[in-house]
């Protein structure tokens, strides 16, 4: 038999009052939904900020300020040295950025919201080349060995021909639907921008096999949540009442 403590009890009735909140926008929006919304968002952000200062803020703001003591940062001593002009410059970034809060002095905190906007772009950009896009398109020139691939896979011949010709295809044509060009060319008038139609085409209907199976994928996902949410409120309510 299990045995609930009052903190189990809590925590469980709270879980299954969420859950009960966020399944009522079957039956339309309503205020309980909302409230549940809500809740999670407000945890949501108070979890970041925690985060964002305990991991960034308090070590690499405060912190080195207060292992200086008061007699080096009067004396100057430790805003002379590199690391005293880093910690420096981030203070003046953050107090930039607080003025963004007012209309009226939003203007000067634009050129912080720009650097950190500008040094988030590279690191994304610069991640997703050599973390997503040069491993990609590696392992895209791969699949059209089949030397290196059909002992993996194991098929070979005639199937893996038209593996890599289905792939050859999906991936040209996908690259060909986000050409974009201000040139106009009349229809018929030049072949080569029909063939260019064609593969546009042809990245189109690739495209929408792919959103389809992330969103079937999506769809599943959530049905598996609700499956087991719904299970635990059930497992809960049943151990609840066994215990008595």
């Amino acid at each position: 038999m299990t045995e609930f403590t009052g903190l189990d009890i809590i925590g469980g009735l709270i879980a299954a009052s969420l859950t009960v909140m966020i399944l009522s926008y079957l039956i339309g929006d309503n205020p309980l939904f909302r409230l549940a919304t809500h809740i999670f968002v407000g945890v949501a952000g108070g979890y970041a900020g925690t985060l964002a200062w305990h991991n960034v803020l308090q070590p690499g703001l405060v912190q080195p300020l207060l292992d200086q003591g008061v007699a080096n940062l009067a004396s100057g001593a430790f805003l002379g040295t590199l690391e005293g002009k880093i910690v420096l410059s981030a203070w003046v970034l953050v107090f930039l950025l607080a003025l963004k809060l007012s209309t009226s002095s939003a203007r000067l905190g634009t050129p912080a919201l720009a650097l950190l906007v500008g040094v988030a772009a590279g690191v994304v950009v610069g991640g997703a080349i050599t973390g997503t896009l040069i491993p990609q398109g590696l392992a895209a020139a791969d699949t059209f060995a089949p030397g290196a691939v059909s002992p993996r896979t194991g098929d070979t011949g005639i199937e893996r021909s038209v593996n890599v010709l289905i792939m050859l295809i999906g991936t040209i044509g996908t690259l060909l639907y986000f050409r974009f060009t201000s040139r106009l060319i009349p229809a018929g008038h030049d072949r080569w921008t029909q063939v260019m139609e064609v593969g546009r085409r042809v990245g189109r209907v690739f495209l929408a096999i792919t959103f389809g199976v992330i969103y079937a994928g999506a769809l599943s996902g959530a049905i598996i949540a609700l499956s087991e949410r719904t299970y635990s409120v059930i497992d809960f309510i049943r151990s609840f009442m066994g215990s008595f």
